[in-house]
């Protein structure tokens, strides 16, 4: 199976699962087309599209998914952001788990701005992905993943540089501390995790202003001995299961 990073910033967020036969899609913030590019043009493969929540650089064409017949999971606040009602659309129930294909998926509570999920995905050939955005914590520690996605948006060190240099503004710093994942925060959650089977660690929506994406993905590897990469668009690894 291969991750396929499409956007991770908020300019706009997608990935796509794809191992060949079947792809799930992580978030609608991309147009179509790059969407229909990255799948070469092959959309019937698409057994499914997940969505964290209803900010549009996570989730503008989200309509788009449902219209080309992709059953697509997301908060009831994200279905109501939206104006959307479809027979595709699925409205997400956190405690409950989905299946689309040989994806199984387990969406867990995150922390943002507005209702917000991460999810736990399972299958056969990558094992289990833990995929977090746009949160500034994470209550959940889970066993035997494979591979794992998860925000590294600024550090407190970069974001005090950014604000001085006039590059970020005062105001939006309270914003930040409460709905994205902070250097320290992320290498703590991973800390706290069992990555005995772990085989890469993915550093997504790192903020162009507030970070420093070299330092980061160094600062990872030192902590926790793993393959890490920064999730650029273009980006494609593989996430088999060893």
């Amino acid at each position: 199976m291969e991750l396929k990073v499409l956007g991770s910033s908020s300019s706009g967020n997608c990935y796509i699962l794809d191992c060949g036969n079947e792809a799930l899609i992580l978030e609608a913030g991309i147009r179509f087309l790059e969407v229909k590019k990255a799948l070469d043009f092959n959309i019937r493969k698409v057994v499914g599209c997940l969505i964290t929540h209803q900010h549009n650089d996570h989730a503008k064409y989200i309509k788009t998914m449902v219209d080309n017949g992709f059953y697509t999971l997301a908060l009831p606040e994200v279905w109501a952001a939206k104006g959307i009602e479809s027979t595709r659309s699925i409205t997400l129930e956190l405690g409950k788990g989905y299946k689309f294909g040989n994806f199984k998926v387990l969406p867990f509570n995150a922390y943002h701005d507005v209702p917000c999920v991460g999810y736990l995905i399972d299958h056969p050939e990558s094992g289990k992905i833990m995929f977090l955005t746009d949160s500034c914590a994470c209550e959940y520690r889970f066993k035997d993943l494979s591979h794992i996605l998860i925000e590294c948006n600024y550090s407190h060190k970069k974001l005090t540089e950014a604000i001085m240099a006039g590059r970020t503004l005062l105001s939006q710093r309270e914003r930040l501390l409460t709905s994205h994942l902070e250097l320290d925060m992320c290498k703590e959650i991973l800390a706290t995790t069992d990555l005995s089977k772990v085989e890469n660690i993915v550093l997504i929506h790192i903020s162009d202003n507030n970070a420093d994406e070299q330092l980061f993905v160094s600062e990872v590897e030192r902590a926790t001995g793993k393959a890490v990469y920064a999730a650029r668009k273009g980006l494609t690894i593989n996430v088999q299961r060893l």
